[in-house]
């Protein structure tokens, strides 16, 4: 699967989950094609109880999707986090989104044994998650170098933002597949070997994302993307995307829960920007119109 939606959790204004929303987003999600990752940092996983994590993945499955589901895996200590690997292994999901653990900082060797843990854990396959401006440290191409012929590796995703460490990846792990995990880098990621986009903006422009995974070297679509990314980066994600999401009536609330908190987001430009992806059907019909 070429394009995984790092899929937001909603919640009522009370916080509670809002079970309703997140079927009708991974049923948008189902219907286009598109994989779904749940309970990564857009997901909010970590402002989540254990229950609470397990009632979504658990009804998430049980909605019989035909599209792959992947699981955010993140936490600092470590039977915790073994504990979560244990009981999704007996849940028909596709695989796990493993990530170093915050705060921490491990250097190589500590990051290697980590991982080397959670994989040796886990009965589904897993992407492992270069995300040093969360983790505090990168996935170090060393750890990737002695984890390469793991069974249960199947990729990385990538959200360094240095072009460079993604062809060191490339270099050093060739049949694994190596994910963009920003919306913004996918046209220069892709012309570098990038397998796929695991995507934020797919939450709110599922059919969007799934036309700009195939023809990323399409400047028309690559231009909109990017200036829709950069508004969305303005704050800390899930912020803005659950505004577009409440916004659109994809979900009833863009509440999150604390630390993040919608009254951090700026809707001045909001009608603009969702107005401007209204373009994109025009574009896509002008590229299929050139062949």
């Amino acid at each position: 699967m070429r394009l995984l939606t790092a899929s937001v959790t909603p919640f009522f204004p009370n916080f509670t989950i809002d079970f309703s929303g997140l079927e009708s987003l991974l049923r948008v999600q189902n219907a286009i094609g598109n994989g779904v990752v749940l309970l990564g940092s857009t997901g909010e996983g970590l402002s989540l109880t254990q229950k609470e994590k397990q009632a979504i993945v658990c009804f998430a499955c049980n909605l019989q999707l035909n599209i792959p589901i992947f699981v955010g895996v993140a936490g600092i200590l470590l039977d915790e986090v073994l504990d979560w690997i244990y009981f999704c292994n007996d849940l028909p999901i596709s695989g796990f989104l493993m990530t170093s653990p915050i705060y921490s900082k491990p250097k190589e060797r500590g990051q290697f044994l980590w991982f080397e843990s959670l994989l040796n854990a886990a009965k589904h396959s897993a992407i492992l998650y270069n995300i040093p401006a969360r983790a505090g440290t990168p996935l170090y191409t060393d750890t990737v170098k002695a984890l390469v012929n793991h069974p249960r590796f199947l990729g990385i995703k990538d959200s360094g933002g240095s072009i460079e460490e993604f062809q060191r990846y490339k270099k050093n792990a060739p049949n694994i597949h190596l994910y963009c995990g920003d919306d913004i880098c996918w046209s220069d990621m892709a012309r570098s070997g990038a397998y796929g986009l695991i995507s934020v903006l797919s939450n709110a422009w599922p059919q969007e994302a799934k036309d700009y995974v195939q023809s990323p070297s399409e400047e028309a679509y690559a231009s909109l993307w990017k200036a829709t990314c950069r508004w969305l980066y303005k704050t800390t994600n899930p912020i803005g995307i659950k505004a577009v999401l409440a916004y659109k009536n994809y979900i009833a609330h863009p509440d999150l829960r604390l630390p993040l908190s919608i009254e951090d987001f700026d809707s001045y430009d909001l009608p603009r920007v969702v107005e401007n992806m209204l373009a994109w059907p025009k574009l896509s019909t002008s590229i299929l119109s050139s062949y």
